[in-house]
Parts: structure tokens; sequence; C-alpha cells
């Protein structure tokens, strides 16, 4: 039960902490106001994810989150780079709406292999639940400025 609880909260997290990473490596690329607004909305809604995925690993099992490998890191912030080098705002509405379309199939997955498990707590199916639909809406946000 602990294994698998512990398991998912650290998808979650690492969904989020790849989400601020993202963000992290086009912001200063984007010039347009509203869709730097639309990033740094989505950047707090990510940064409440991390915090909600660490509290509950900590409080109701003890554990602590496990952040994404410095490598993964690395590779993810080199390819937003390359992608965004001539700062074209559609090439960053389309990188932030593929990395939102990365999180919803993650999370799908893992809600689809859990969520009928009586192993599973209820908030931690929540949060999941909350970080998927944030994303489809995130997501389906960039759409507009295609």
């Amino acid at each position: 039960m602990r294994k698998e609880n512990v398991e998912f909260l650290n998808l979650i997290y690492q969904n989020a902490e790849m989400g601020l990473i993202g963000i992290d490596a086009v912001m200063d690329k984007v010039e347009s106001e509203e869709i730097a607004k639309v990033i740094n909305e989505q950047r707090k809604e990510y940064e409440k994810f991390c915090n909600d995925a660490e509290r509950i690993l900590a409080k109701k099992f003890g554990a602590k989150e496990e952040e994404i490998s410095a490598l993964k890191k690395l590779a993810s912030k080199i390819m937003s780079e390359a992608m965004t080098i001539n700062k074209d705002e559609k090439n960053i509405v389309k990188l932030m709406m593929e990395g939102n379309e990365k999180g919803v199939i993650a999370i799908k997955e893992k809600l689809n292999m859990y969520k009928d498990k009586e192993s599973i707590d209820e908030e931690v199916i929540n949060l999941a639940e909350k970080l998927y639909a944030t994303e489809e809406h995130n997501r389906e946000e960039f759409e507009s400025y295609l």
C-alpha cells in the first residue's frame, strides 16, 4: 500500500517539477504579456502541486519526494533552448502544449492503473485527478495562441 502511494505521489511531483523546468527554460523568451501571464499562472499551479505532493508524502507516508534526475533536467533545458532559440512564440506555445500532453498521458496512465485499487489513498487520487484536469486545461488554454 505505502509503496504504490509513494510511487504515485512521486509521479505527480515529477510531472509538476517537469512543468516548472519547462516554464523556467522558456520564460525569458516570451515577449507577449498575455502569454507570459498564462505561463506564470501555470507556474504557480505546478508549484502548488509540488508542495501538495511533498506535504502528503511526508505527512501520510513518512517519505520524501524524488526529484527528476539532473541528467533529465539538463536534457529538458537543452531541448527547450534549442526549440526556442529564435524566440518564436508559436514554438514556445507548441512546446508548452507538448509538455502538457506528456503530463496528461503520464497521469492518465497511472490513474487508470491505480484508480480502482483500494490501497491508493483517496487524497492521492484526488491530487492526481486535479493535476490531470489542470494539464488538460493548460494545453487547451494555449490553443488560441497557435
